[in-house]
């Protein structure tokens, strides 16, 4: 409890902040001992010491041992019984020494995750909460600041282990909401952007050896690798003309016969597990937009393979993009004359090399597409600053002198014009 008289004393003499700051940090420090010297000390701090101390300091040098403070303390109306008694008197709770603090915390640390290995989880968890605990990594530092602040941590780690649990009880996938729901009541509970499901992916990676994930592409990959399956359909790929074979080589008959009758089919992430895709012309064209996509697939005479990624590239389009690069096809890429657009290209230009080429993006493209829209904001065009491709740069360029958009739907032609040209390969 504080000291009012004491706490008056101390805080209505404006000399002794710097000399209480100097003995705090001694305390805090472990030293029952040692001095407090100020060489550059004033009038007021002086005289400070000299009232209670009971001997002459002449500014600016004022030195004397901390046992020589504490005796003048007890010896003072104030009683005070040792510097123990005059910390909790002045600041109304125990001074604990760092060294003291960090020991109980680490204790305080290590009960919460045996209080959670109690639990009898299974070994994927339990193996999670020894590195945990033990090395102070996949996910720690998240963790540690908010053990033993409220209860959320605790949840937090419940709900990832209990996911653990049920991944390893059930062979087949679930989706990710499903299991939120079972370990916790609330289907987004483990989404990632939350805690518990930022949590959660260090698990996972743990699980898996390996470094957890920060890119969202990324994180769907380990999620489905684990056995989580996310929201597909409200993230398919739309694509036209492309074969789908199944893991023994055969062709899949429903997307197959798609194919042959020329129409256009929505894919989710899931749908493409255990296929591989390929290109019967050995380039695949893809659009950003999907009007132009829906307008393009209802004209005759397209020949050649095209999809849709509908803007940024999501779980399915990334899927089936890995797909047809792992069979070594050409990915033709047009996107819209913004930061966003070229950024798109870009991104899939440092994920596949070679293999990506951009179509009707070069700056004669630009002026026939650019509109009377400003690409406002100077972070958006400082985006065109970071584009790598040297395909792309040039457009980037004038995109960062004319500071206007220019949209896919003024190249419709050109791109029509593209698709309809036959190949033998076409045919097959």
């Amino acid at each position: 409890m504080r000291d009012e008289a004491l706490c008056r004393y101390f805080q209505d003499a404006p000399g002794w902040r710097r000399q209480l700051e100097q003995l705090r940090n001694k305390a805090l420090s472990g030293y029952a001992d040692g001095t407090v010297r100020l060489r550059d000390a004033s009038v007021e701090e002086c005289l400070a010491a000299e009232r209670l101390l009971g001997r002459h300091f002449t500014a600016p040098e004022l030195r004397y041992r901390v046992s020589d403070f504490e005796a003048a303390l007890r010896a003072s109306k104030f009683a005070v019984r040792d510097m123990g008694d005059f910390w909790l008197r002045l600041d109304g709770e125990p001074l604990v020494p760092r060294a003291v603090r960090r020991a109980g915390r680490a204790d305080e640390v290590s009960r919460f995750f045996k209080d959670e290995l109690r639990r009898g989880h299974g070994r994927a968890a339990s193996d999670w909460l020894r590195a945990l605990a033990e090395e102070k990594s996949a996910g720690y530092q998240m963790l540690a600041p908010r053990i033993g602040r409220d209860g959320e941590a605790a949840l937090w780690l419940r709900w990832v282990c209990c996911a653990l649990d049920r991944l390893e009880q059930h062979a087949r996938p679930e989706e990710l909401a499903l299991c939120s729901y079972a370990v916790s009541t609330d289907p987004h509970a483990l989404d990632a952007d939350s805690p518990a499901g930022r949590l959660l992916l260090h698990a996972l990676a743990h699980r898996e050896k390996t470094e957890c994930p920060s890119q969202g592409r990324a994180r769907q990959a380990l999620l489905r690798r684990c056995g989580l399956m996310t929201d597909d359909l409200s993230a398919p790929v739309a694509q036209r003309g492309l074969r789908f074979l199944r893991a023994d080589g055969s062709v899949h008959p429903a997307l197959e016969a798609m194919r042959r009758d020329s129409a256009f089919c929505l894919l989710t992430a899931s749908q493409l597990d255990g296929l591989r895709a390929e290109s019967p012309t050995g380039r695949a064209y893809i659009l950003e937009n999907q009007m132009v996509f829906s307008s393009l697939c209802r004209r005759p005479g397209i020949a050649r393979p095209i999809l849709c990624t509908a803007g940024q590239l999501r779980g399915a389009a990334w899927r089936l993009l890995d797909l047809l690069a792992e069979s070594g096809c050409e990915l033709w890429y047009a996107g819209d004359f913004d930061p966003e657009g070229l950024g798109i290209a870009d991104r899939l230009w440092q994920e596949y090399g070679d293999l990506v080429r951009p179509w009707h993006m070069e700056p004669e493209d630009y002026f026939a597409a650019r509109s009377e829209t400003a690409v406002e904001g100077a972070a958006r065009l400082r985006q065109l600053e970071n584009i790598r491709c040297p395909a792309l740069r040039p457009v980037a360029a004038e995109l960062a002198r004319q500071k206007r958009a220019g949209y896919q739907e003024a190249l419709t032609e050109r791109y029509w014009s593209d698709l309809r040209q036959t190949e033998a390969a076409a045919s097959v």
